[in-house]
């Protein structure tokens, strides 16, 4: 057969010039929906792949990702997109109860300019959350750097965008159960707790680890309040 790619004569399953898998069929709308549901479904390679090995052996996995070994695994950036997307369809579709407005609250509070800054980043940010949570990879990547250090800033992306992506789906089970956003879902940053233990985890030194572990995620979850705050400030500024 001829390889549809480099046009290489071969009689392999995949091309020994390029790599082009041999038999490739024309685009249909079956084929979109198969490859797609494949992409979540393979436990060998994708989400699920991902999903599997951040539950067994995190530390492995982005070890091997990091060192070059990326057969199978999903980009931790687009299952960190994946991940979000997931959540906050699911979130439209679970009847979140919506606090009840306290009618006797101080008027000088509801004038006071936090309380309408940080009503004014809230509604900014619920608009945007999809892009605000993906970007905030970036705030617990200077977390871990500056706990845990070893890897470099772009290093430490990557490892994030796994776990972040990862405690986000298992998120899934506090939006169900407890039905809480996005931003507030505490069962999300517990499991990205869980995490950076395993994947930072120091055989003579667990309890540091701990330690470390817990002030890494209490910092990225300071990060995400003062960047709140920080935009409805600028906003209410305006």
């Amino acid at each position: 057969m001829i390889c549809i790619s480099c046009d290489k004569e071969h009689n392999n399953n995949f091309c020994p010039n390029c790599g082009e898998k041999a038999g490739i069929k024309r685009i249909t709308f079956q084929s979109v929906l198969q490859d797609a549901f494949s992409s979540f479904t393979n436990m060998d390679k994708g989400v699920l792949f991902n999903l599997k090995y951040l539950t067994l052996n995190p530390k492995q996995l982005v070890t091997d990702y990091i060192k070059g070994k990326r057969k199978g695994i999903n980009n931790p950036i687009t299952f960190l997109i994946i991940a979000t997307s997931i959540y906050l369809i699911l979130e439209t579709l679970v009847e979140i109860p919506v606090p009840a407005s306290d009618v006797n609250l101080n008027e000088v509070a509801k004038k006071s300019r936090i309380y309408l800054a940080g009503n004014e980043a809230g509604h900014l940010i619920q608009t945007y959350l999809k892009y605000y949570w993906i970007l905030s990879v970036f705030f617990l990547s200077t977390s871990t750097k500056l706990l845990f250090g070893k890897y470099n800033f772009v290093e430490h992306l990557t490892i994030n965008s796994f776990i972040l992506g990862f405690s986000t789906l298992l998120g899934l089970i506090g939006l169900v159960v407890f039905k809480l956003h996005l931003l507030w879902n505490l069962f999300i940053y517990f499991i990205i707790l869980i995490s950076l233990y395993r994947v930072f985890e120091a055989k003579n030194d667990k309890f540091g680890t701990g330690v470390q572990a817990f002030f890494a995620v209490f910092i990225f979850f300071v990060q995400l309040f003062i960047i709140i705050l920080a935009i409805g400030f600028h906003r209410t500024s305006v």
